[in-house]
């Protein structure tokens, strides 16, 4: 039987802009992550209003297929950003990342820097990444993708999402990708804050569906201690784990 859970930790700021959705049944689940860009109140609306509308659209009566049920996951989410950022003068954006399970197969969507890890015996790979604004550079072989990951860590932190794709946008920019599953493998969603301070091998290496609540709560708390040695401060840190 699968079973999913997820936990979200406030960070430094005070005020938690990140948000995660699990269905009842367990075969929906999702989590956002407002731009601090955005301001304390816009980064809250921009997880919230992602979270609420996948809640109000439950994935088992919408009828959908898990791909068009992610399109119009991802349409709709991007259209009331836009509407509110327009009434409030002010881009409202933010990164989300969303699964859905419909038998053996995962089903997900990801825009922005939120990583969706798929975890099989402790191996572990990023799954359904978007590109970055580079990447086009990359394609022509100018630079390698190593190069430049390099050179924006090299920048001042606020300036690294200057790279990343963001919602709201004209025309929702998202990845897509299909996996199938085996008993046992796990999707991990996590939030930069987590992903930030720790490697996907460290959280492969650290989820035990045994004790699922334990193990994504020591994730989430071992990713604020680190971050408060390194920086004195850190990000909202949220994770949602599913084990099939």
């Amino acid at each position: 039987m699968s079973i999913c859970y997820g936990n979200s930790l406030v960070g430094t700021s005070g005020v938690n802009g990140d948000s995660f959705y699990i269905s009842p049944d367990n075969k929906v689940f999702m989590l956002s992550d407002g731009a601090s860009g955005a301001g304390s109140e816009g980064k809250v609306i921009m997880s919230r209003t992602c979270a609420e509308t996948v809640k109000n659209n439950p994935f088992s009566s919408s009828g959908l297929s898990a791909r068009n049920y992610l399109d119009k996951m991802v349409w709709e989410i991007n259209d009331k950003l836009t509407e509110v950022s327009r009434s409030r003068k002010s881009l409202i954006f933010g990164t989300l990342v969303i699964c859905a399970v419909c038998g053996d197969n995962a089903y997900v969507v990801s825009a922005g820097d939120s990583p969706a890890y798929f975890i099989r015996n402790n191996a572990v790979s990023r799954i359904a990444k978007p590109k970055k604004k580079y990447q086009n550079l990359v394609d022509m072989g100018l630079f390698s993708e190593e190069q430049l990951e390099e050179a924006v860590r090299r920048l001042p932190e606020h300036m690294w999402s200057m790279f990343d794709t963001f919602m709201p946008s004209v025309v929702p920019e998202y990845s897509y990708e299909e996996i199938c599953l085996e008993r046992g493998d796990m999707i991990a969603l996590c939030c930069d804050g987590v992903s930030d301070c720790l490697s996907a091998g460290y959280i492969s290496e650290n989820i035990s569906a045994v004790n699922l609540r334990q193990s994504v709560d020591m994730l989430i708390n071992t990713a604020k201690e680190r971050s408060l040695e390194e920086k004195s401060y850190c990000d909202d840190l949220t994770a949602v784990v599913y084990c099939h």
